[in-house]
């Protein structure tokens, strides 16, 4: 698989993948999906599934709706339309082009934990629509920034997920994410809430398509 340079996001990227996960849900199947390079075009739907992702839609969460998606908006346009040679933003596509799964790849890690000589990248904000989960989206998002790192000459691969995200925690482990470090922090000690775990993998010289 080769990817088009991230420097070019109206181009498209990487391969079409046949959904191999039952889905137990009243949800739409894939059937097939495309992991692409995000285009500025699809900033509105990069946003949307990554606001209904990570925030509620219910409550006060309906109010803060629109300012939340609307700061993602800004913060994925600045990376996207930026000069970094290292940034990738990927997307999961249905044949239609809908777009139900994101992720961004880059250098910088929260905090800057990861020391420079390690030659990693790090994965954030990896992200599935709801009603498409459980289909191998997130696993496939997952290699295609596996592929794109070695592409760029990076050898290991590192993420954040919370300590009471089991679900998460069991797809990167069969993925083959391995504990490096328990970040412990007193705000997070002080307010009960679940501790940020750091995962990496190393990778082989050459992924296989």
């Amino acid at each position: 698989m080769v990817l088009d340079s991230v420097n070019s996001p109206t181009t498209t990227l990487v391969n079409v993948y046949t959904s191999s996960l039952s889905n137990p849900y009243p949800h739409p199947q894939v059937e097939s999906f495309t992991v692409r390079h995000a285009r500025t075009q699809d900033l509105g739907a990069v946003s949307e599934v990554l606001t209904h992702s990570f925030h509620s839609c219910q409550g006060w969460g309906i109010l803060m709706y629109p300012f939340l998606k609307l700061g993602i908006y800004e913060d994925i346009r600045s990376r996207l339309c930026g000069d970094r040679a290292h940034y990738g933003c990927l997307v999961a596509t249905t044949t239609s082009d809908k777009i139900v799964g994101v992720v961004e790849l880059g250098l910088s890690c929260p905090e800057g934990w990861i020391p420079k000589q390690y030659e990693s990248t790090y994965i954030s904000n990896l992200a599935v629509s709801p009603n498409y989960r459980r289909q191998g989206i997130a696993r496939h998002l997952l290699r295609s920034c596996e592929k794109l790192t070695s592409e760029w000459g990076f050898r290991s691969v590192y993420l954040h997920v919370l300590d009471n995200n089991q679900q998460a925690q069991q797809l990167y482990d069969q993925c083959g994410y391995q504990l490096k470090r328990v970040e412990l922090s007193l705000t997070a000690w002080l307010l009960q809430q679940p501790r940020r775990l750091l995962l990496g993998k190393s990778l082989s010289p050459k992924i296989g398509g």
